[in-house]
């Protein structure tokens, strides 16, 4: 081989050498291009050293995949294992932006066909150009300044005024907001049919970036019902929620109820698992093994859905007939109609603390929140001055009126103030001189009983069974006049007997929001209102009003102390939790899971942490049954430090309100409601009424609070309320019922706590529902619970079993009180 092509070019070309500075230059040229070559010599070592693993991920990054894979929400049911929230199969099409080819033509082909396919608009542009050039150019300025002042959405509040439509996203304007994040799979429709998923996957491979994910939909079966117990889903609310909870851009979360109170329970855990996939992000095969999900843990409910859509049917009918009744002003004879849309009713088992039903007016259709939060419906419910978002039953804080009288009448007893058989006089007015001014008539502030004739003499069973507000007034905030002498309990005693009872605390249930109401104290007030309490307020606080607020669980639960014999109990609404496998599963309060419990082929109680292996820990405490159904353990918060004679007498007085003597004698709970037949079928009762004076915006909005000249006084409308428990001697069921603007607590709270009384036990015309009877043999038993105001339909439902205990009910006996004739008035 010639040698010539190795030589420099100098010796294979002599005249090279003529050149002048030709050595110099070429020798400045090689340093140049050793330097050139030592520099990306020096950068492949650098890139490797420091970025080599970067790289390297990003490589991988294209070529492997980590896919998680969502568990299956945990299902909820009622007591008797009615679906409450399911998950319905559906699914989502997404688009990932970079796995689309860089070619715009190509690019353009995938989104018309899918825009096929899926029904989703290409683009929204002409159509948008059109709706813009047919707007008034200024109201289009004006809101969307006004938008951005506010830090809202300017399409939509442009929709919501009415001045341009918002049309729905299309394929074009998806991709293009999703484009920073390149990788993450943008959702284009979701809720899509097994067909069109099915006929879109077939395609898939002609659609590079395509993908058909499940994504099961939460469905509620009892759907209004329930709607604020078991609330709604949403999306994730925020940036915290993705960083420090690990949830995903795309998922769903509990909003409300117990969706969102039992997130963590419900949600389980992600399954992971490691796929190498083709340029078109495809699944090629899968690498390792799989992490499987966890499914979420299912909750079994106190709740009766039966008792809850009869409880639902009667409040809905005694609030419509509320409004068609009218009612006539006692000052100016003038006959209105009502404004009454809002109640709510609680149901507990008074021995455990289960919630047998909890419903709520107005409420609203969580099946509409399924795959999106839909903005006009959810714009409309909360800007409702009823607030239907709200569960009322435990969240709504209302004065409770004469319904409250029951702690001071326990405290009073147990505290010496007053001997239950000692008589006071009730004139029907009773007049506090100023303290500050004691010999100044014109400072002298009446106090009015709701019969302005008076109850005369009375004592404890007779004052709360014609709940006599000067019996009360005198006992709370004492009294000494006339050589009448009575020192009262005050508000400091008050107050500790009132949170015995429940009130001015969060008692623990499982749902979100639950309000503490207010007991007010004498520090409350100097803080709150810049005043010194005063023995007007003691009396005012004595019949529940006032700076008095409570919810209608704590009134129901203020029932269920007297029916139990003193005790408090954490109201439940989640009997317990079950995992995929139906152990029984018990949790701490962040929701990790501490023990597993299955009943042994011994009938033992066999316990497992949360990895399966044997646990021995003596604070956990799961049993079953006979039938190997889990019992239910109840919780007792607080006792009530009053003596089993006074909360006896209390009871006893309790059950004189809805007695009926004869048609012109009779108690406030009976004065528009026949409680006699629920008694001769098996059952008595015992309750408390109320009729809670009030003046909130509502009110004040609607000109409903006004002071009379004619009258000195104000004129305030009323809350209706009633509190009682069923049977008498053996109590099973405590029910609340408040109505927003009902008026006479006797006239319509009452009534329809007869009729949840009476369908819990399957009576009268309720023995087709709940009783085990067909209609035939139930219309053949006299009905229960007729009023002279209004007389409910039977809902319309199918007939499940008869309730345990329901046919064990006993007629108890009837304290001999002398009775006395009251006015309708509570």
């Amino acid at each position: 081989m010639s040698s010539m092509g190795w030589k420099p070019p100098e010796e294979r070309d002599p005249e090279i050498q003529q050149i002048p500075g030709i050595r110099g230059r070429l020798l400045f040229m090689r340093l140049v291009m050793i330097i050139v070559l030592a520099l990306l010599v020096y950068r492949v070592y650098y890139v490797q050293q420091t970025k080599g693993t970067e790289l390297s991920q990003r490589a991988e990054g294209n070529q492997f995949a980590t896919l998680t894979t969502d568990a299956p929400r945990g299902v909820i049911f009622d007591r008797n294992g009615e679906p409450l929230a399911i998950n319905k199969p559906s699914f989502n099409i997404t688009i990932t932006p970079a796995f689309l080819p860089a070619d715009e033509d190509a690019q353009q082909a995938i989104f018309e066909r899918l825009s096929l396919l899926s029904g989703v608009p290409l683009t929204n542009t002409v159509e948008q150009e059109t709706l813009i050039a047919t707007a008034n150019p200024e109201l289009v300025s004006t809101y969307s300044r006004l938008a951005e002042i506010y830090g809202a959405s300017v399409e939509e509040t442009l929709d919501e005024a009415g001045v341009l439509r918002q049309i729905p996203d299309s394929i074009e304007g998806i991709v293009e907001e999703n484009s920073f994040a390149p990788y993450l799979p943008a959702v284009i429709t979701s809720g899509v049919p097994i067909s069109t998923a099915y006929l879109i996957e077939q395609q898939s491979i002609f659609l590079p970036g395509v993908r058909v994910l499940p994504q099961p939909l939460r469905e509620y079966p009892s759907g209004e019902y329930t709607a604020h117990i078991i609330g709604y889903m949403g999306p994730v609310p925020n940036q915290a929620w993705i960083d420090e909870l690990n949830y995903e851009r795309d998922d769903r979360v509990g909003w409300a109820g117990l969706e969102s109170s039992m997130e963590i329970e419900l949600a389980g855990q992600r399954g992971q698992r490691r796929i190498e996939q083709d340029w078109t992000g495809r699944e090629v095969r899968q690498i390792g093994e799989a992490q499987e999900p966890q499914a979420g843990l299912n909750l079994h409910l106190t709740l009766d859905l039966r008792l809850q859509e009869i409880a639902y049917d009667i409040l809905g009918q005694f609030l419509a007939a509320n409004e068609a009744e009218g009612r006539v002003d006692e000052i100016t004879g003038e006959r209105t109609f009502p404004e009454s849309v809002q109640g709510a009713v609680v149901a507990l088992n008074p021995k455990t603390g289960e919630v047998l039903a909890m419903v709520n007016l107005p409420t609203f259709d969580n099946n509409r929140f399924q795959t999106e939060v839909p903005v006009d419906y959810y714009l409309s419910l909360a800007r409702d001055e009823y607030t239907p978002l709200v569960n009322h039953a435990i969240s709504g804080t209302y004065p409770p009126g004469s319904t409250f009288k029951l702690v001071p009448a326990s405290g009073a007893m147990e505290e010496g103030t007053i001997a239950p058989e000692r008589y006071l006089f009730d004139p029907g007015t009773i007049e506090i001189p100023n303290r500050f001014a004691p010999n100044d008539p014109g400072r002298v502030q009446p106090f009015v009983c709701w019969n302005l004739e008076g109850h005369g003499a009375i004592n404890m069973l007779l004052g709360i069974a014609n709940s006599c507000d000067v019996y009360f007034y005198k006992i709370s905030g004492g009294f000494d006049q006339d050589g009448e002498f009575v020192e009262g309990l005050t508000v400091d005693r008050i107050d500790l007997y009132g949170q015995q009872f429940g009130f001015g605390r969060v008692q623990g249930i499982e749902l979100p929001l639950e309000a503490q109401g207010n007991l007010p104290t004498r520090a409350w007030k100097r803080q709150t209102q810049g005043e010194p309490w005063s023995t007007g307020d003691d009396y005012n606080l004595g019949i529940g009003q006032g700076f008095m607020t409570a919810t209608p669980l704590q009134v129901a639960q203020m029932g269920a102390v007297i029916a139990n014999g003193g005790f408090l109990f954490r109201p439940r609404i989640i009997h317990h939790m079950t995992d995929a496998d139906g152990n029984v599963v018990v949790t701490d309060k962040d929701g990790k899971i501490l023990a597993r419990a299955r009943l042994g082929r011994n009938g033992e109680t066999i316990l497992t942490d949360a990895e399966g292996n044997p646990l021995d820990d003596p604070t956990i405490n799961v049993q079953f049954d006979a039938n190997g159904e889990p019992i239910f353990q109840p919780e007792v918060v607080d006792t009530l430090a009053v003596d089993k004679r006074y909360i006896d007498i209390v009871a006893q007085g309790m059950e004189m309100v809805n007695n009926r003597m004869s048609d012109t004698e009779y108690f406030t709970g009976a004065t528009y409601v026949d409680w006699e037949e629920m008694e001769r079928q098996g059952v008595n009762t015992a309750g408390k009424t109320g009729s809670a004076e009030y003046c909130d915006n509502i009110a004040i909005k609607r000109g409903w609070c006004r002071f009379e000249d004619i009258a000195q006084r104000r004129i305030l409308p009323t809350h209706s309320w009633y509190t009682g428990y069923a049977p008498y001697d053996d109590p099973q069921i405590a029910v609340s019922v408040f109505i927003f603007n009902g008026g006479e607590g006797s006239q319509w709270a009452a009534p329809v706590a007869c009729h949840v009384m009476a369908a819990y036990f399957g009576l009268g015309q309720y023995a087709s529902l709940t009783g085990g009877l067909t209609p035939e043999e139930a219309a053949e038993l006299p009905e229960v619970c007729s009023s002279t105001v209004f007389n409910p339909e039977l809902p319309q439902l199918d007939a499940p079993a008869t309730p345990e205990g329901a046919e064990e009910a006993i007629v108890p006996e009837t304290p001999e009180v002398a009775p006395v004739e009251p006015l309708p008035g509570e």
